[in-house]
């Protein structure tokens, strides 16, 4: 695999097949514990963006393009809805976001965990907005 399109509606139940998508397109030298964070990264990516960027279902495009380089991966996600706010993905720590308990259930966060897990899953997320269109670059280096 160079290079595959993918896109798919700004809809929560488009998220699973498109993240298995991706998944299957994963080249062979990522761990399985890789494509795990890789493909839960995206699921919290598009999740995202059909909550906080359309603020629900909707049937506006959301383009996925997943592209093998020899220097790595990269996944390009373009959507035109709300953008993140300016600020956020660069100020969220993974150093510092999964600190809590696992065995306190009470005190386990609900949220606010999904920009952690991407950057997680990428050694590169970037984000910006052009005319109205939002584009999120996750790069896996080899």
């Amino acid at each position: 695999m160079r290079e595959q399109v993918i896109e798919l509606q700004a809809a929560l139940a488009q998220v699973a097949p498109a993240t298995q998508r991706v998944r299957a397109l994963l080249p062979g030298w990522l761990a399985d514990a890789e494509r795990d964070a890789i493909e839960l990264a995206l699921a919290e990516a598009l999740t995202n963006i059909v909550e906080h960027g359309y603020g629900a279902d909707t049937q506006e495009p959301v383009r996925l393009r997943v592209r093998e380089r020899p220097t790595g991966l990269e996944i390009d996600i373009w959507d035109r809805g709300q953008p993140i706010p300016d600020g956020l993905i660069e100020s969220t720590d993974v150093t510092t976001t999964f600190l809590y308990d696992p065995t306190d259930l009470d005190g386990l966060p609900e949220g606010g965990m999904g920009l952690a897990l991407i950057k997680a899953a990428f050694d590169e997320v970037r984000y910006g907005t052009r005319d109205g269109v939002n584009r999120l670059r996750l790069v896996r280096r080899l």
